[in-house]
């Protein structure tokens, strides 16, 4: 399952991305990820929010410091083709305006690919059974969502058309690693990701 999610964000990203996009990367911290995705668009704009993992600009791809939350102060309104983040948003206190500030810099008629994990993922599930529910802020992650949980945010956001898919069906963790890459209908719920896609 390693990396399962940003394959299937990258597999719905070049079905998406033209030649002559601007890509924004929120979280770019990872040069191989921001990598995978630059052969298929003009140019990248990387936001990462930790001045620690701010990488180095190179022909085009262009590393800016900046806060989901204030993308407007970063960045041109409706300027952006494409947007892409991957394991962010869970990390953001203010989530409704972030989403807002995405629909702000991103072009008419084009969208946002976001990937976070499941709260309710099955391994997750299990786990509770002996500890409890997990409560948040936990570690990094400020909170997690289930799918209703995304479409009431969404619906809170100036975003009001979308696609949620759920990824990965199973368990995995210490030498354990089972798991069906397509979740069943009946199972959608257990899902261990969601990959939303957001339509401006």
């Amino acid at each position: 399952m390693k990396n399962y999610d940003w394959n299937h964000l990258l597999s719905t990203y070049k079905k998406i991305v033209k030649p002559n996009f601007i890509v924004l990367e929120i979280g770019a911290s990872t040069q191989k990820r921001t990598n995978d995705l630059i052969p298929f668009c003009k140019k990248i704009i990387g936001i990462e929010y930790n001045k620690k993992r701010l990488l180095k600009n190179s022909k085009n791809i262009e590393y800016l410091l900046g806060d989901w939350q204030k993308l407007s102060k970063i960045l041109k309104p409706n300027s952006i083709d494409l947007a892409i983040s991957s394991h962010v948003i869970e990390h953001i206190p203010d989530d409704v305006k972030a989403l807002n500030e995405l629909y702000s810099v991103l072009k008419p008629n084009s969208c946002a690919i976001i990937n976070t994990p499941n709260r309710e993922r099955l391994t997750r599930k299990i786990i509770e059974v002996f500890t409890g529910k997990r409560k948040f802020p936990y570690w990094e992650h400020i909170r997690e969502y289930t799918e209703s949980d995304l479409i009431s945010l969404i619906y809170k956001s100036n975003f009001k058309k979308y696609k949620i898919t759920p990824l990965v069906f199973g368990i995995h963790g210490a030498n354990i690693n089972f798991y069906l890459k397509k979740v069943p209908k009946f199972l959608r719920k257990l899902s261990n990701f969601w990959e939303i896609v957001l339509y401006k």
